[in-house]
């Protein structure tokens, strides 16, 4: 024992640590970077993230025992697709016959393509320290996992974000969640399901999309997003025949209300759920109120921790069925801000709207705030979040050098030249001052053409940053300059709504009798509308009531898009003069323009 012990190493017997070997250091150094990138990156706006796109085809679903057939992979920068990768793959056995009837993908295509070992190191580079995405990324990074190992490689290190998951949490309204439901529903082009190339350009779509609805809910930076994902994991239950759902957790759905259901329609419209004690608990719309409320009721489904806690409080529901979009966004707003549901949360948190606030003058600066001041301060927004505002100040601030920092702290700005930077900003939010993106995009091509690729993909997120700045903005100023009568269906066939909005708020509804055969009646109404409601001079262009930039948004989205096809009519900036509010009503029904 003696002599085993001789055996040992000093630093063992005197208890002091042993100085690790140089590799074992490289490595320990190479993991303490790794680290360090992926918390930058976890700070990193999303639109600054970058996400490569993953999709494989293969033989099986068993990694280690299928093999790889094909790999495609798509590179997202500034929420734009800016390279691509796709290749064959031999995976050294024969394609099963619905395999191939699955993606089209034969034994001779691949048969003189190369192995996965000669295209590994190909696809590293290519994903590189990115974050990567794929639609259940979990099989797709396994198959690749499991080759790297067999061929004496480290598993990937790269965060991973799953798409199917994000589709979840910002995705309403559809079917199911497979990534060919997800790209019907939302309109995005796909070339061939089940190809690998195809697959990850769609799959890269959906992630943009999702990323544009999460700045809603005040989710900028990837660490945002990924806690979002983690807020409320799903509870997998095996499905069982002869599992009894736990009676306390869902009572009612699955007794009295259950067969309530039969009575809702399958029509649009806006739902209440009730505890015990009447108040409303939560409130939603839908494109199919049966549709939506039995999924309330389905035992069997699979829900996470508010799901299930919405069930077990819901003792009774009510709906109201909407002969619109546009009505149902209205009424679900409006019936969120007055009863303050426990379980509703984008429309609830009344006082995180914030806005762009430029002092001018020689020490003029950008700003975030969420309070409007009389203060002589110019004012752009509303945004649904302080943290839209931050991000779009930042953009700016970065484009024209206004937040200078050097080693020592903040470099001071020359008087003049600060002056004429935050007047440039002012101009560029307005609509002109191009020049600041031309002087971007210059600094784009110049790193380009200094093979500076990590300069130029910075350059391209802030043009994209700074497109989306003056876009939002457009929109919203736009929306808050229009005064416009919407004419929508309603859900009694004999009648159809009107809204009339002055410079963006929601002044006045009603319905109207179908204009044919009944059409003195609906001019009638109208006119009274217009004559009652319509004050433009009266309309205050600040927006400090949540409930007003709720119908702000509501319309400036509608208005951008207006996929539903309802008909408007823009009325002039001045109240109409005696009796001639009846006169634009009749003209409107005509489908002709107010003068």
């Amino acid at each position: 024992m003696f002599d085993m012990a001789l055996a040992l190493p000093a630093s063992v017997l005197l208890g002091v640590a042993e100085p690790p070997t140089p590799a074992v250091a490289v490595h320990e150094l190479h993991e303490e970077l790794r680290h360090a990138r992926l918390a930058a990156l976890c700070e990193t706006d999303l639109w600054n993230v970058p996400f490569s796109v993953l999709d494989i085809e293969t033989t099986g679903s068993i990694a280690g025992r299928d093999g790889i057939t094909e790999v495609g992979i798509v590179r997202v920068d500034a929420g734009r697709i800016t390279r691509s990768w796709s290749t064959f793959i031999n995976p050294v056995q024969p394609i099963p016959p619905f395999i191939t009837h699955l993606t089209g993908i034969t034994d001779a295509m691949v048969a003189g393509a190369p192995q996965i070992g000669e295209m590994l190191p190909a696809i590293l580079e290519f994903v590189g320290d990115s974050v990567m995405v794929g639609h259940n990324v979990r099989f797709d990074a396994h198959f690749i996992d499991a080759e790297l190992c067999r061929h004496g490689r480290a598993p990937l290190s790269n965060i991973r974000l799953d798409t199917l998951a994000l589709a979840r949490r910002t995705i309403a309204e559809v079917p199911n969640y497979k990534l060919g439901t997800l790209t019907r529903e939302l309109g995005i082009d796909v070339e061939r399901h089940h190809r690998a190339l195809a697959d990850a350009t769609a799959t890269a779509e959906l992630l943009v999309h999702c990323i544009k609805k999460l700045e809603d809910r005040a989710v900028f930076t990837l660490g945002t997003l990924l806690e979002h994902l983690r807020a409320r994991p799903a509870v997998r239950r095996r499905p069982s025949t002869r599992r009894v759902m736990d009676a306390a957790q869902l009572p009612v759905w699955t007794s009295v209300l259950r067969t309530e259901l039969t009575e809702v329609p399958c029509k649009p419209g806006v739902y209440m759920l009730r505890d015990a004690g009447d108040r409303i608990i939560y409130v939603g719309k839908s494109k199919n109120l049966r549709q939506r409320l039995r999924a309330y009721a389905t035992a069997g489904a699979v829900a996470g921790g508010k799901m299930c806690a919405l069930r077990a409080a819901t003792a009774s529901f009510g709906f109201t069925v909407t002969g619109s979009e546009l009505e149902a966004l209205l009424v679900e707003a409006e019936l969120v801000r007055t009863h303050d549901p426990q379980f509703n949360e984008r429309l609830r948190n009344f006082h995180q709207f914030g806005f762009i606030k430029v002092e001018a003058g020689e020490r003029g600066r950008l700003l975030t705030t969420t309070r409007l001041q009389a203060d002589g301060a110019r004012y752009f927004g509303p945004y649904r979040s302080t943290e839209a505002a931050r991000s779009a100040v930042a953009a700016l601030q970065d484009a024209l050098g206004l937040d200078c920092s050097g080693p020592d702290g903040v470099v001071e700005l020359p008087p003049a030249h600060r002056e004429a930077l935050v007047a440039d900003a002012v101009a560029f939010i307005e609509g002109s001052a191009d020049e600041v993106l031309l002087a971007v995009a210059q600094r784009r091509d110049e790193a380009a053409a200094r093979g500076k690729e990590e300069l130029v993909t910075r350059e391209e997120q802030r043009l994209e940053r700074l497109r989306r700045l003056r876009a939002r903005h457009g929109a919203l100023e736009a929306a808050t300059r229009l005064h416009a009568v919407v004419l929508a269906p309603s859900c009694d066939a004999a009648q159809e709504m009107s809204f009339l909005f002055c410079g963006g708020r929601l002044v006045g509804q009603r319905r109207l009798a179908r204009r044919l055969p009944r059409r003195g009646e609906a001019v009638e109404a109208l006119g009274a509308l217009i004559d009652e409601c319509f004050q433009p001079a009266h309309t205050s262009r600040c927006f400090v009531k949540q409930h007003e930039i709720d119908q702000l948004h509501i319309f400036a989205s509608w208005y951008g898009s207006r996929k539903e096809g309802l008909y408007y009519a823009e009325l002039p900036d001045r109240r109409p003069a005696t009796s001639e509010a009846w006169a634009w009503a009749a003209t409107i029904l005509d489908g002709q323009p107010v003068s």
